[in-house]
């Protein structure tokens, strides 16, 4: 009896070795994902093409609970104010890196997660501004304001959380809701610019949201 019993906890402490072992023995490095953001063509088509944002990005998964990523974009910028017909234009490229936290990691389900992430976004860019012209109240004459390749360089931050789901394979659909705070920002004798790429219409703080199709490698 005494050597059976000692054999079935032999037994039972080499399964519990094993299992450890395999755990340990998981990849550090569990592959890449590359993904594209569809709201940034959704958003000129059917709420406004007056600015707008199109990007793509490539995340690392490390044990499946750390997501460091690279963002890239374009942003685009052609408006015309309602009320002193004021047109405002730009369009340039921007920049995002950051990490994202999968928060059920202890708990890994193959239908998808849930995350928090933090990004360091920079765009350098220029911008246009012209109005129609003004009538000088003394000459009588008509005075031009335009303003051509004003430069500008931003720099801010980003908060988010977000859900990854799985539909097919490798292929997922992600959905993210950002706040974004504006470090440093370029400004002029004649103010702030309107819009700025990868952040959005100026201010000091502002919120931006992504649905992602994302394929996983």
């Amino acid at each position: 009896m005494r050597k059976k019993t000692f054999s079935l906890c032999l037994a039972i402490s080499l399964l519990a070795s094993l299992s450890l072992r395999a755990e340990d023995e998981l990849p550090f490095f569990r592959g890449v994902s590359v993904s594209a953001d569809v709201f940034g063509w959704i958003y000129p088509i059917f709420v406004s093409d007056a600015y707008y944002n199109n990007e793509v990005s490539l995340s690392a998964n490390l044990l499946n609970r750390f997501f460091p990523v690279v963002e890239t974009g374009y942003g685009h910028c052609n408006t015309v104010g309602e009320l002193y017909g004021i047109r405002y234009t730009t369009a340039a490229p921007y920049f995002r890196v950051g990490l994202d936290y999968n928060l059920q990691y202890k708990n890994p389900s193959p239908a998808g997660f849930i995350f928090c992430g933090v990004r360091a976004g920079y765009s350098r860019s220029t911008y246009d501004v012209s109005a129609p012209p003004v009538t000088d109240p003394v000459s009588g004459l008509a005075v031009p304001f335009q303003l051509s390749a004003v430069p500008c360089r931003a720099l801010w931050g980003e908060a988010l959380v977000g859900i990854r789901t799985h539909v097919w394979r490798g292929f997922h659909l992600g959905w993210t809701i950002r706040y974004k705070r504006l470090f440093s920002n370029c400004t002029s004798q004649n103010g702030n610019p309107w819009f700025i790429p990868g952040y959005g219409v100026h201010g000091t703080e502002t919120f931006g949201a992504t649905y992602q199709l994302i394929w996983n490698f």
